[in-house]
């Protein structure tokens, strides 16, 4: 038993090879960073995270095949990881929806798999060992998100992207509320700037017709 642990451990480090954790959050590696810079494309991403969140279950799945002492304690900081990836999942559509990003046919493996990963912590969940209680909450913790999550996946993304764009609005209010008399102006200017190119751009629409044929049209 203890030598699977050993070969899982081995690959998760051939894969993450590097084990220092980069600002913030200690739920992605160095590795997993450049991973996911190399794929900017919102289908890339995602599927990359899911890939993310399926090693930690099977990490999981392999710390509770052994009662070694200390195993609960590796259990709660994997299922930790595993929630904040479900997180940053969520973290990535929503910004797709606020820049308007197609993600065709992305969401329903998604959806799939998260659906997938609810039943593996429920089954963890079914059967309490001596020392679940060292991972109790963070497994409710991680069942809860999962769930969340995937409702939102069902739930229709006109109403989704409705509800995440107001609260980008809501969250800039109150980083405007916060600032100094000086910055709430200095940020009023950069978001009127902001929609005046914008409107410019949509404005200068390209065309093929020559500087006669405009005339012309005139």
């Amino acid at each position: 038993m203890k030598s699977r642990i050993l070969i899982l451990l081995l690959l998760l480090l051939a894969l993450l090879p590097a084990q220092e954790f980069v600002g913030g959050p200690d739920f992605l590696t160095d590795y997993e960073v450049d991973v996911l810079r190399d794929n900017q494309d919102i289908k890339q991403r995602l599927l990359v995270y899911r890939k993310f969140a399926a090693l930690r279950l099977e990490l999981v799945d392999q710390l509770m095949a052994s009662p070694e002492d200390g195993r609960a304690a590796r259990v709660h900081d994997t299922l930790d990881e595993y929630t904040r990836i479900i997180e940053s999942i969520d973290d990535v559509i929503d910004d797709a929806l606020i820049r308007n990003k197609k993600m065709d046919g992305a969401l329903e493996g998604v959806l799939q798999e998260e659906q997938k990963f609810i039943a593996r912590l429920e089954a963890l969940a079914a059967e309490p060992q001596e020392d679940t209680w060292r991972y109790k909450f963070i497994l409710e913790d991680a069942i809860g998100t999962t769930r969340d999550s995937s409702d939102l996946l069902s739930e229709d993304l006109g109403v989704r992207k409705s509800t995440v764009v107001m609260q980008e609005l809501k969250a800039k209010q109150r980083r405007e509320e916060s600032m100094s008399p000086e910055r709430q102006k200095e940020s009023r200017e950069s978001r009127q700037r902001d929609e005046d190119a914008s409107t410019r751009h949509q404005q200068k629409r390209p065309t093929l017709l020559s500087p006669e044929e405009k005339l012309k049209q005139r």
